[in-house]
């Protein structure tokens, strides 16, 4: 019996952390591929906080300091137009981005560490 319930634990416990962890790389495919502002961000799984403001992610919305972006299937619908996701890359109408790892690399490029994204600002240019 002591067996099934710490099996039964464990089993919990790794699928909150698999689903932190998939919450984590949406919001840095998101922030990466998709958000055009500027900073670093500081991120949980629904909630990137840095310099510019907070993105907060509820379901497939996110909504950020320049306006409300939504997900639908591989296709992010946003203030500032239209982004499909191919999985390794970003395409937008005047943006293209392509992911490398934790690098994505277009207009800018991000860099995420874990729960952290560095970008450019006006500070580091």
């Amino acid at each position: 019996m002591k067996a099934i319930i710490t099996m039964t634990l464990t089993a919990m416990l790794m699928a909150s952390v698999m689903a932190e962890d998939e919450g984590r790389s949406e919001m840095s495919n998101f922030i990466g591929g998709v958000y055009r502002g500027e900073g670093s961000f500081a991120m949980t799984r629904n909630v990137a906080n840095g310099s510019s403001g907070s993105i907060i992610r509820s379901g497939n919305t996110f909504f950020t300091p320049e306006g409300v972006c939504r997900k639908v299937g591989n296709t992010y619908l946003s203030y500032d137009g239209v982004v499909v996701s191919t999985g390794k890359s970003f395409v937008g109408y005047d943006h293209f981005v392509a992911k490398a790892g934790n690098t994505y690399v277009g207009d800018y490029t991000s860099v995420g560490t874990g729960s952290t994204i560095l970008r450019p600002s006006w500070a580091s240019r």
